[in-house]
Order: structure tokens, then sequence, then C-alpha cells
């Protein structure tokens, strides 16, 4: 037994069995992923990684799996190797590549970890337990470590959750995870603060412009998937940095000085995809790397869909609390696309984007 000292819940434990996962380069590359990406540009102490939150799912999932002992122990160790297959800067970078989670599988068929994994489990029946609902379900223990940690880490007033009372209150059927009655306002809570954070964190403006600046300069410089799954965030910098390619040292070197593109139209008005494709392409035909565009996916509120017990029977979380109803119809209003260019082009751009939209 390991322990691990924690800022979120203080003392990690950590059997043999998950120690050795812990020990394998696979793992170790995670200390070496940021958590939110390129936020520290605009939260300065937002440098947590991969690793510490793999970590803090596992003790959260480890702890939910101690109230209800039916949960196979393999699904605790799932929800520590559930971030494995992250690229550099985390999310930023699945707009060019396959998702994550696809990775994952990839590193547990094919790296030293599953080699560990398969003293216990068949590959098969590990890589099953990843869809466990205590890894991804509507409420689990991955969302639970992440908002109360990046809370932490950005300073943001809004990762105040009682996830003692929602682990003690969460019940498994065989099927999901159930929210017992008395958990129903940690829910809330929970959900209160992952809406919260949505647009003062994880869409922060300033994170989105350095995100669109480096998807395009790892575009420019044409890293197949093979590269890009194996490296961590110094190994990319460092092959942007050197790139034969003027414009993508360009643009790194803008994002190391925080010499950042300019907002150009930022708006919650979506026009369609094809719309923004097609524009994209007359942006990029005129003004070549000196312009982006970033058309994010519509956030999803899956937490709305967990069971509550209640009575007898069991309804959705949404049904049972008006607060959770009014967060989830407030869940696109915070949502923005944007079009950024570099300071000394941003008029050229105005214009030429007034002459295509109006």
């Amino acid at each position: 037994m390991k322990l691990v000292h924690d800022p979120i819940h203080g003392h990690i434990e950590l059997d043999d069995f998950a120690l050795r996962l812990v020990d394998t380069p696979e793992f170790q590359r995670l200390r070496r992923i940021t958590q939110l990406g390129l936020a520290f540009l605009a939260y300065p102490s937002a440098r947590h990684t991969r690793f510490e939150h793999s970590l803090g799912t596992f003790y959260l999932a480890k702890r939910i799996a101690g109230y209800n002992p039916e949960i196979e122990e393999g699904a605790v160790y799932a929800a520590l190797l559930h971030d494995l297959g992250h690229y550099p800067f985390s999310h930023t970078l699945e707009v060019l590549y396959q998702r994550h989670e696809e990775n994952t599988k990839w590193f547990i068929k094919h790296g030293e970890i599953g080699d560990v994994i398969r003293e216990r489990y068949s590959l098969g029946e590990f890589l099953r337990r990843l869809k466990h609902p205590l890894v991804s379900g509507d409420i689990d223990a991955d969302r639970m470590d992440y908002l109360v940690r990046d809370a932490y880490y950005t300073g943001a007033a809004y990762g105040l959750v009682d996830l003692d009372r929602l682990v003690r209150n969460l019940h498994y059927d065989g099927e999901r995870l159930i929210i017992g009655e008395k958990g129903v306002m940690a829910a809330q809570s929970l959900l209160l603060a992952r809406s919260m954070m949505y647009p003062t964190v994880y869409q922060h403006h300033v994170s989105k412009i350095a995100s669109s600046m480096l998807v395009k300069a790892v575009e420019l410089e044409g890293i197949p998937l093979e590269e890009i799954r194996l490296m961590d965030e110094v190994d990319l910098i460092a092959r942007l940095r050197g790139s034969e390619n003027g414009e993508v040292r360009e643009l790194i070197a803008a994002i190391d000085d925080r010499r950042l593109y300019k907002r150009v139209l930022y708006s919650g008005d979506d026009p369609g995809e094809k719309v923004v494709f097609e524009l994209k392409n007359e942006l990029e035909g005129e003004f070549g790397h000196l312009v982006t565009v970033d058309y994010p996916p519509k956030p999803k509120f899956e937490e709305k869909n967990a069971f509550v017990a209640v009575g007898d029977g069991l309804k959705r979380l949404s049904d049972v609390s008006p607060l959770v109803r009014s967060l989830v119809e407030l869940k696109d209003t915070h949502w923005r696309w944007g079009i950024y260019a570099r300071a000394d082009v941003k008029e050229a751009v105005c214009s030429f984007v007034s002459g295509l939209i109006g």
C-alpha cells in the first residue's frame, strides 16, 4: 500500500496492483499532459495534470464501490486508466484526431500497461470496464473529480460540492448508479458547479483562442496519429518550435509569448456547420495561418439523465429537480463560436468576413 498526498481528497491509497499500473510508462506520461490544456494562459495555476485527476477518479471510484460491493473491482482499476489516451493538451487536439477513448484502448492493447492488466484480467474484459457507469455514466467518478479539481486549481469559486454525501448516496443496481433521495442536493450542486465552470473556465475565450492556434500549428505540421498519440506536451512543443515550417514556428512562438490572436467574431448565433466550414475555407484561402475558426460542439448535460430513487420507483434527476431543468434550458446560452486573427490583420479579416456574411 502506498499513500499519495492530494489537495482535493487528502490521502489516496494505492494497492500493489494499482501501483504497478501507475508505474508503467503509459501512465507516467500523464504527468506531462495538462488537465485543462492551455487554460493556464487565463488561469496561471491551472497546471494540474491528467495524472493527479486519474488518481482522484480512482479514489472516488473506490469509495463508491466500498458502498456498493456488487461493483466489480476491475471497474475501479478502469477508473484509474480512463484518461490514459489523452493527447498533449488534453481535448484540444481531438478536432484533428480520434477521440482519446480510442487511444486509451490502443495503449492498453499495445503498451506495457497491457502486460500488467493481463496478470489479472483479459484485455477484452478490462476494456469493457471502461464503459462501466462508475467510469462513464451520467454521474460518475470522473466528472465528480474533475469539476472539484478544476475549480480548485483555477481558483474559480464554483467547485463547492458535497462529494462525501454524493458518494454515500450512489447505489449500483447492476446497470447504473442511482442517486438516493438524500443525495439529490449534492447532485444538484455538482451540476450547478459544472454549469458555472463551463463559461468561466472550459470556454474561456483566451483558452479557446490559444487552442485554435495550437490546432492550426499541429495541422500545418502534419503530425500523423501514430506519432501524436505517443507524445507528451514536452515532445509536441519541442517538435513545433523546431519545425521546418516557418508558419508553425510563428504560431508556437506567439503562444509561448502569449501574443494571442484577437476576436474578429465571437457569437452565440449558430449559422450551421456547413456555413462555418465554407467560411473557414474562404478565410484560409485569403489569410492562411493568420486566421483561425473555432466551431465547438454544443455542450451536453448527461447528468440530467441520472436516475433518482423516489419512493418505490425511479425518476430522472431533471424530473425531480426544477434547478436541474433550469440548468438544462440554459446550457446553450454560453456556447460561442469564433473567428480569431493576428492583431495586424484583424481589421482586414473583419472587412472580409463582413463581405461574406453581411
